[in-house]
């Protein structure tokens, strides 16, 4: 897991090992950090997921070993 920009802060850690069930999508695994971090974004929409460096929609399948990051919006805007 990687956070970056304020999701790092509201989280207070830049990376962390998590394991999840197998298919597992992107919504669980933020949904699992939500438990553990109650303060990262609740709006899903202030938030993409990417795996393994590249954008991906809330229903993907997370594999073991992957990479994932969750990152708000560039801009600021949503």
């Amino acid at each position: 897991m990687r956070f970056f920009a304020r999701l790092r802060e509201q989280s207070g850690t830049e990376t962390e090992a998590l394991q999840v069930q197998p298919g597992a999508t992107l919504e669980d695994v933020y949904g699992v950090l939500r438990r553990k971090h109650p303060a990262l974004e609740s709006d899903r929409k202030a938030v993409r997921g990417a795996i393994n460096q590249e954008v991906s929609d809330w229903s993907a399948v997370v594999a073991d070993g992957d990479e994932v990051a969750f990152i708000p919006p560039v801009s600021g805007g949503r």
